[in-house]
């Protein structure tokens, strides 16, 4: 898929993921709510009213570094509410959401950094696209996974 907008979520955002990825010509919002992701809601409120101020294009492909992860799905739902399209989830050494209540409804994929994330499986077992890679080609990697949804 090609994104309008990638929005990553999460801190610390490994490098300068961000400033590389607009470099490379995509539209990159990095919201900066006041609350830490472990609030939830909190964390969900507040990325949501960055991106809506950011004026993003659809379609929103949301990636989730850590403790974000968890925090996708109902920030996707915020996004749909708000008639934004979400075109898929990245997890990028992210915490998975828990089965049942809120989950993912756009395709998904798992990027790890390192070889051994158990998260790998888990995620490979949901039929979610999967990659391994180093950070040095993180910036490479996350736009092939991408593209791959």
């Amino acid at each position: 898929m090609t994104p309008g907008t990638l929005v990553l979520l999460g801190a610390p955002l490994p490098g300068e993921l961000a400033d590389e990825l607009r470099t490379q010509g995509l539209h990159v919002v990095v919201p900066q709510p006041t609350e830490d992701p472990m609030s939830g809601a909190r964390y969900v409120a507040g990325s949501a009213l960055a991106i809506a101020a950011a004026a993003p294009e659809a379609p929103l492909v949301l990636v989730g570094h850590g403790p974000a992860g968890p925090l996708l799905p109902s920030l996707g739902g915020a996004q749909k509410a708000a008639k934004r399209l979400v075109g898929g989830y990245v997890f990028l050494d992210a915490d998975l959401p828990a089965h049942g209540g809120d989950w993912p409804d756009a395709p998904c994929a798992f990027l790890a950094t390192s070889e051994g994330d158990a998260r790998l499986s888990a995620a490979r077992a949901r039929a979610w696209e999967t990659a391994h890679t180093t950070p040095e080609n993180l910036c490479e990697s996350l736009r092939k996974i991408i593209a791959e949804l």
